[in-house]
């Protein structure tokens, strides 16, 4: 048996977030020792306690790394704890936690990667990365490919493993179902899911929305999740005269109820580590259309299971949405196709297999 302590403080609900609860689960039910280190009131913190996982909870913030007192007090928790493995996802959890594992000399620190952001060349992360960190684990080859953009030689290559996300099709699938929306006869429901944040980049879900009312085209935008920007976006919605359009439909504790509500997925974000909600839109068997960058093409097969388009062009993305509404046929196998490649290419327990065998 190994004890494993994921550690992951950031509040808000995402990609990483989810990453941690399932494998942290995954590792539970095998009869593992798991603890989950986690902000307080946050939704990784419930969902944990929920699935019977031992939480921790703790404030943290970008300089707690600066502080000796936090710095102490989670070394002797993972000594308390008698940790063996120690996984983080966010960069100020890999300056806190990290340094405190590396003062106890904690035997396999681990970095969980999501995001394709080029690393910073600085004196910290080269100290970090060199001679904290002993697994690397990126999630698409974008994000691979992000880790030594500034420094060929930050991260050295032997440290990498590269494992997709998975997902449990049949737990997915088999969820109740509770549709967010009832669609009109004639409209084409577009959806979307993610934390209204600037990487989201719902302001040109906005745009989008203008340009296919120009057209004449019935529609009704769903746009899932919460954030800052939810005031602004609703601002934008009422002043570009499309606020009648969109729907925002809050935090969805269940994606699959958004995703069952729509026609169409579209994803804006300007980057993605992983895009999970294309993952879990395609085993809803919805075609996406979304822009074509970072690991996108590792889910959509371009023209296959939706459609790839060039970044911030909301011409050629109205065009995509439209002919794929106007072709129910081609809509239909294009969800089904995205369905099976899905569930052949990510399923849970396969890639959580793989993730257990390289963090040991």
């Amino acid at each position: 048996m190994t004890n494993y302590c994921f550690f992951n403080t950031v509040k808000a609900w995402g990609g990483g977030e989810k990453w941690h609860l399932e494998v942290a689960s995954y590792l539970h039910k095998k009869g593992e020792k798991v603890l989950l280190v986690a902000s307080p009131d946050s939704v990784l913190s419930r969902k944990a306690k929920e699935r019977g996982i031992v939480v921790h909870t703790v404030r943290t913030s970008n300089l707690s790394f600066l502080n000796p007192i936090i710095l102490f007090t989670l070394a002797r928790l993972f000594k308390q704890f008698k940790v063996e493995r120690l996984i983080m996802n966010s960069p100020r959890d890999l300056k806190c936690a990290g340094l405190a594992a590396h003062l106890i000399k904690l035997p396999k620190v681990i970095f969980r990667r999501g995001s394709d952001i080029a690393i910073k060349n600085t004196n910290l992360n080269r100290f970090l990365y060199q001679r904290v960190v002993h697994l690397v684990l990126v999630n698409s080859p974008a994000t691979e490919k992000s880790l030594n953009a500034n420094n060929a030689l930050l991260v050295d290559k032997n440290k990498i493993k590269l494992v997709p996300n998975g997902i449990d099709s049949s737990k997915f699938l088999g969820a109740p179902l509770r549709p967010v929306y009832t669609k009109k006869a004639d409209e084409i429901v577009l959806c979307t899911l993610g934390r209204l944040v600037p990487q989201k980049n719902h302001k040109f879900l906005i745009d989008l929305a203008q340009e296919l009312k120009k057209r004449r085209f019935n529609f009704k935008l769903l746009i899932g999740g919460s954030g800052p920007l939810e005031s602004e976006l609703k601002q934008k919605a009422s002043a570009l005269g499309v606020a009648d359009s969109i729907v925002f439909s809050g935090f969805i504790e269940r994606p699959k109820d958004l995703y069952c509500s729509g026609d169409i997925f579209v994803l804006p974000s300007l980057w993605e580590g992983f895009g999970y909600v294309l993952a879990e839109a395609g085993l809803c068997a919805l075609p996406s259309v979304a822009f074509d960058i970072s690991s996108n093409s590792q889910i959509i097969q371009d023209g296959k299971t939706g459609v790839l388009v060039p970044e911030q062009n909301h011409l050629l993305f109205a065009d995509a949405v439209i002919k794929l509404s106007e072709n129910d046929k081609i809509r239909n196998e294009m969800g089904e196709a995205a369905k099976r490649f899905v569930k052949n290419n990510f399923e849970a327990y396969q890639i959580f297999k793989k993730i257990e065998h390289a963090i040991m």
